[in-house]
């Protein structure tokens, strides 16, 4: 979880999040707290990658969520190929 944030823009923006009221996190600091209460909510949490989409400036990732189930994570990036947003697409279960 430490080094994950290094991949992020400082600009970041992640839209559809679930347990969030506004549904959104804006920057690092939002980010890594965002993360730390779903690892505290689902310390068990796991991911399989199904299969990743590359784009001009974006990348599409599809997963399982061992919690969600299949998501779709669409992430755009800045000229460094640093994240800037991601849209989570989910299947509600």
């Amino acid at each position: 979880m430490r080094s994950a944030p290094g991949h992020f823009s400082d600009t970041l923006l992640v839209a559809k999040l679930l347990g969030d009221p506004a549904g959104t996190v804006r920057g690092k600091p939002a980010l890594r707290s965002y993360f730390a209460k779903g690892l505290a909510a689902a310390p068990d949490l796991r991911f399989e990658l199904l299969d990743v989409f590359a784009g001009v400036s974006s990348v599409a990732v599809h997963l399982r969520s061992s919690v969600r189930g299949l998501q779709l994570e669409v992430m755009e990036l800045d000229t460094d190929g640093r994240i800037t947003s991601v849209l989570v697409h989910h299947r509600d279960p």
